[in-house]
């Protein structure tokens, strides 16, 4: 009977079957190379649309730094598509700046790339002659110069400041480990060596201090010292102090 034909096997039935299970497979098709050609065509616009190059070069954080010196850095990213920017490059020349701590360069839709940069903070002022003082920050970096620092800054004396000259290190070691009660009588420091790190008190005082090293015994032995009353102490040796 024709009834009785069996949907599953050979003939027109089975044809159908193989059909409709193949539909949803060819929308899916359909489907996935839609979006991918919508895709495309966006990158395409993000690519070439005049709206989506590079404009302007924003910049946020500076003070020290002139925002011009930074944007100059990026007057090569302009006219760029803003989606293939260079960000690493335009980051590292700024970076290369001394007055910059840290910077991040990110992209400021639709047409132009912001660059957020944080500064170097003053920590020391090195006289440098004619009444200037170069800023150094906690880094020795020296990165500003200046006529009228700060009263929150130690004034230091140092032939050359720089994170790699070794009474620039010794200095901001002895600085750090200064208690409170001592680093308030400060006036000024001279480092003429690594191991040659002097502290100028108020009233006409001196502590020799040395180098970075045993800084919590040092700060002991000269406040009993000081305390006492003598005027000149030297602790670079703290376990044979000298005093006049």
């Amino acid at each position: 009977m024709r009834g009785s034909e069996d949907p599953a096997g050979p003939g027109p039935w089975r044809l159908v079957h193989v059909v409709r299970r193949g539909l949803p497979d060819k929308r899916l098709r359909y489907t996935v190379l839609g979006l991918l050609a919508l895709f495309l065509a966006s990158l395409l616009v993000l690519w070439t649309v005049p709206w989506f190059q590079v404009q302007r070069i924003e910049v946020e954080g500076t003070s020290v730094l002139d925002p011009a010196e930074v944007q100059a850095l990026g007057q090569g990213a302009l006219g760029d598509p803003l989606l293939g920017a260079d960000l690493d490059s335009l980051a590292s020349a700024v970076a290369g700046l001394a007055p910059v701590k840290s910077v991040d360069v990110t992209r400021s839709w639709p047409d132009a790339l912001r660059v957020d940069v944080t500064e170097r903070e003053p920590y020391m002022a090195v006289p440098s002659g004619d009444e200037t003082f170069l800023m150094v920050d906690s880094e020795g970096v020296a990165f500003d110069e200046t006529d009228s620092p700060s009263g929150s800054v130690w004034i230091v004396e140092l032939d050359d400041p720089s994170p790699d000259d070794l009474a620039t290190v010794e200095t901001l070691k002895v600085l750090e480990s200064l208690p409170a009660s001592l680093a308030d009588e400060v006036e000024h420091v001279e480092s003429p060596s690594p191991a040659g790190v002097t502290l100028f008190l108020e009233g006409g005082r001196t502590l020799t201090w040395g180098d970075g090293s045993e800084g919590e015994q040092k700060a002991e032995v000269a406040d009993r010292l000081l305390a006492v009353g003598y005027e000149h102490v030297d602790v670079s040796a703290p376990d044979a102090p000298t005093v006049s």
